[in-house]
């Protein structure tokens, strides 16, 4: 199955379900998935599990792609432990830990911020040597304590063009454009940086065209 298929089939599921308020946006899952498959990214870190959207997508195409993804997640609300073994196909792949000061040290190569965690400040002893960190949505103050524990990092919000479809969670507008996300590359490979300068000059562009457009 193709990332953007999948990305778009998981998220319309995921809009379905109670508390789907607060999860990740199509266009969130698919750079995730394609961060995946560019960088070869096996150990994930998701710092607020919620409902399970970006869990259970990145674990299905795990399956399809026959990866061996290491998979831990962070989540204390009640709600949400109850939601995810109904929500996660693939549920007791998931190592779990109520914050993240609990998570057993480990050094990953890719961390998903996707909600409030206070201990977020110890974030640095978690990430492997060329950790992506890809924050969820807005989240400003969030991006801004990570970006100030790694100074020497590469950052950019990355955005679409794409509007909110009908079945948006939060009943979004269809006028309004589909949610993104900020990737930060904490100690980029020239790989890295080559990914990166395509990312900044494409947010660049979509952002002249949303505004040609308003």
């Amino acid at each position: 199955m193709k990332i953007k298929k999948l990305a778009i089939e998981n998220y319309k599921y995921f809009c379905s379900l109670e508390g789907s308020d607060y999860i990740a946006s199509e266009f969130a899952l698919e750079t995730i998935l394609k961060l995946i498959k560019e960088f070869n990214l096996s150990d994930i870190l998701e710092i607020g599990l919620g409902i399970g959207s970006v869990s259970d997508t990145i674990l299905k195409f795990s399956k399809l792609n026959r990866l061996d993804i290491k998979y831990v997640g962070t989540e204390s609300n009640e709600f949400c432990l109850k939601a995810l073994p109904k929500n996660v196909q693939n549920y007791d792949e998931i190592q779990l830990f109520p914050e993240l000061n609990d998570v057993i040290s480990k050094r990953f190569d890719l961390i998903i911020i996707d909600g409030l965690d206070l201990s977020l400040k110890q974030i640095e002893q978690y990430c492997a040597v060329n950790a992506i960190l890809f924050i969820e949505g807005g989240r400003e103050d969030q991006t801004k304590s990570i970006l100030s524990i790694f100074p020497k990092s590469l950052f950019v919000n990355v955005i679409t063009l794409k509007k909110n479809p009908p079945y948006a969670h939060e009943s979004r507008s269809v006028n309004s454009y589909i949610g993104g996300g900020q990737l930060i590359f904490i100690n980029p490979t020239f790989k890295m940086k080559l990914f990166w300068a395509r990312q900044k000059a494409l947010t660049f562009i979509k952002r002249k065209i949303r505004k040609n457009f308003k």
